[in-house]
């Protein structure tokens, strides 16, 4: 069984997964690089007008039967590297990306991120439970845009130990230089089938391989040494269809599209399946992602991507409400928990606040918390002879003791119950005389505990390395003006 009983049958996944070969055959996909032209042309695909190409169920297949079922992302500590495989197992968190401002939790009022806003939100990220991958969280304006990608990676290199996704790029010679900097940080190189950084390559829905988009893959797949990941991010009723099933099959055939191109290019390139599907609200035509269409769509990519062999990104908590509210937090409580019921592989939207375009610390401390109910609301109970242990329960009641002095309960107690990160827990009494007014002043708390903390840090011969291809990087631009690295990590 492939499917998720009550939402997504087994019968429905097989018809999404028609529907796109169909489509990919039918339609096509509108290809804007030469060079993906020629490539794709000579896996198979068959031109059509207007510089689109029809994909073959056959060249499809092929294209999946190529793609490694297993691999690593590397971390620098090795213990927190990721294993990458289809099947249903343990899930790894990582934030949102690529947020443009910091919002004030209460207001929702915004202001333009800055590097240090990625080094406070990356201490932050490393010492949360529940995240077990790094991305970049803001897009920082204090930093030519062309290096904005280098400074994230070093900032993120600095505060953590833990896996590191690969920032935003825009060029082909950001994808280069992260490669580089990656490789110096956890030693990876993919020859072993583990790789120092994933890139995600995004279509353009519908179904559309931008030029800029598919020259960046072919000449970063070419070089090799990087893990894929094939990003489309249509919207349902706008740049997709309004029946949700059909909106989420033609995302799937923008991923089918971008796995041939992948393997095309170079064979046996690790590809993963990073589905970003979007609803609009039908009033306005809004592009929304905290309603519950997200979490449905995201359950139904996982299944799809475990059909294929392929490992799933799919997104988790997010709410397009402005602040942190009763919204925000039914929203991303309902999508996280549809996201992670089929046990993706990896799971985003830690951060995500307005709908994906902000960011707060306090958020990434609350959706710790969120996602510390979601895992155990999904984590198997044990309902063995030992736990339903028929002496001690009859003890417990005839006895007239209770139950909480028995050993069965201590025994129990610790793996049973929930233990609040961030949730209150105590009398109305305390509560009113700490003087917190609600959630955001505990999350506040933490925040500012854990962004005190000390950074992990980097050796000394390894910073060097990373500042050299900085600097090496700013003088192929030609620039002379940019933030001292050294002065941002406060060395």
């Amino acid at each position: 069984m492939t499917g998720l009983p009550g939402i997504w049958p087994d019968e429905a996944i097989e018809a999404m997964h028609e529907a796109a070969l169909a489509l990919l055959t039918r339609a096509g996909v509108r290809v804007e690089s030469e060079a993906a032209r020629e490539l794709l042309t000579a896996a198979g695909c068959t031109r059509l007008a207007d510089d689109r190409l029809a994909i073959p169920r056959g060249v499809v297949d092929e294209a999946l039967a190529a793609c490694p079922r297993e691999y690593v992302l590397a971390a620098r500590d090795p213990e927190r590297s990721l294993a990458m495989d289809p099947d249903p197992g343990v899930t790894y968190v990582h934030n949102m990306g690529g947020a443009r401002d910091v919002v004030d939790p209460r207001s929702g009022a915004g202001r333009r991120a800055t590097l240090r806003d990625q080094v406070l939100s990356a201490r932050i990220m490393h010492n949360l439970v529940h995240q077990q991958q790094v991305t970049s969280l803001w897009q920082p304006e204090d930093v030519p845009d062309l290096l904005e990608p280098l400074y994230s990676y070093l900032i993120l290199a600095y505060e953590t130990d833990k896996a590191i996704g690969g920032p935003g790029i825009s060029h082909p010679f950001q994808a280069l230089y992260l490669q580089e900097m990656a490789a110096v940080v956890t030693g990876a190189d993919g020859g072993d089938g583990t790789y120092p950084i994933d890139l995600a390559f995004s279509p353009v829905s519908p179904l559309i391989l931008g030029g800029d988009v598919a020259d960046a893959l072919v000449e970063q797949v070419t070089r090799g040494g990087v893990a894929v990941e094939i990003l489309p991010c249509p919207a349902a009723a706008t740049t997709a269809p309004g029946a949700l099933s059909a909106a989420i099959a033609q995302q799937h055939a923008e991923v089918l599209a971008g796995v041939v191109l992948t393997q095309a290019t170079a064979p046996g390139t690790p590809v993963y399946y990073g589905p970003r599907l979007s609803a609009v609200d039908p009033r306005s035509g809004v592009v929304v992602s905290g309603t519950p269409e997200t979490g449905v769509a995201s359950a139904a990519a996982v299944l799809l991507a475990r059909r294929c062999g392929l490992a799933c990104d799919c997104y988790g908590p997010c709410s397009d409400s402005k602040v942190v509210d009763a919204q925000f937090g039914y929203e991303r409580a309902v999508n996280a928990l549809l996201g992670m019921a089929p046990k993706p592989r990896l799971l985003s939207g830690i951060g995500e606040a307005q709908a994906g375009v902000a960011s707060c610390l306090e958020v990434l401390v609350i959706d710790d918390e969120v996602l510390n109910n979601v895992v155990y609301a999904l984590t198997p109970r044990p309902w063995d002879i030992d736990a339903l242990d028929v002496d001690a329960m009859v003890d417990g009641v005839v006895s007239g003791r209770g139950f909480l002095g028995t050993k069965h309960t201590r025994r129990y107690i610790r793996g049973e119950f929930v233990s609040p990160l961030l949730s209150y827990r105590g009398g109305l009494g305390d509560w009113l005389s700490s003087g917190r007014t609600g959630l955001i002043d505990l999350a506040s708390d933490r925040a500012a505990e854990l962004s005190g903390r000390e950074p992990v840090g980097l050796p000394g011969d390894v910073l060097d390395e990373l500042f050299a291809l900085i600097d090496r990087c700013a003088a192929q631009l030609g620039l002379t003006a940019y933030p001292d690295p050294r002065l941002l990590l406060g060395l």
